[in-house]
């Protein structure tokens, strides 16, 4: 497995670095934003590890940029921020965790190995769902209305991939903070929330089929599946 680690604090880098190459991962670095971009683009890492505050680029954006080529590699952002707006910005743009320095390197690798493993399982799941005008296929990742690819961040999936593999019931906020985001995320149930609201956004007109439950969760109900 290869991991793209963008990091601006040599000390920090050669760090993460050391503890994943003892970890047999394959590493490659990038001291700013530009050389991140490039070696991203070239090298196609099954992980990114992306530090928010870099010299030349603002991780937001190229957190953005990121996932504007690429939406399905992974990417765990690194930063000394502890502030719960940043986190849940990080989210919504598409990042899949999100540790704050300074940090213990045995609780990132365990975020790695967890992300990689949530990815290895969905890849061995059914290959897809279709209900009503939905259709998820899993192996490409994509999300399709009326026969229309929608474009959904890795969580958005995620969140759509459990309704649509668990119809009709009732999700609570708890059971998808788990399930897509981890344990191990101290985000709150508002991340879901917001998440929720970008999947129903980008739905249009039939955003209607994700159902409130008032005090408890969601559920998919397709009211005109047939």
């Amino acid at each position: 497995m290869k991991i793209l680690i963008i990091e601006d604090e040599k000390s920090i880098l050669d760090l993460i670095k050391m503890n994943l190459i003892l970890e047999n991962f394959e590493v490659i670095t990038a001291e700013n934003g530009d050389k991140g971009l490039l070696l991203f683009k070239k090298e196609y890492p099954d992980l990114v590890v992306l530090d928010l505050m870099l010299p030349d680029y603002d991780g937001f954006e190229l957190l953005k940029q990121m996932q504007f080529i690429n939406y399905k590699i992974p990417i765990i952002i690194l930063t000394a921020k502890n502030n719960q707006n940043d986190k849940l910005l990080g989210l919504e743009l598409g990042a899949d965790d999100y540790i704050t320095k300074p940090f213990d390197s045995k609780e990132l690798i365990l975020r790695i190995r967890n992300i990689l493993k949530r990815i290895k399982k969905a890849e061995i799941e059914p290959s897809g769902f279709s209900i009503g005008r939905l259709e998820i296929k899993n192996k490409s990742r994509d999300f399709y209305i009326n026969k229309e690819k929608i474009y959904l961040t890795k969580n958005e999936f995620e969140l759509m991939n459990l309704f649509m593999s668990n119809y009709n019931q009732v999700l609570s906020r708890d059971f998808l903070l788990e399930r897509v985001w981890g344990y191990e995320n101290d985000v709150d149930t508002r991340a879901v929330d917001m998440a929720i609201q970008r999947l129903r956004k980008k739905m249009g007109k039939y955003n209607k089929y994700i159902k409130s439950i008032y005090g408890v969760g969601y559920k998919l109900e397709v009211d005109d599946e047939k």
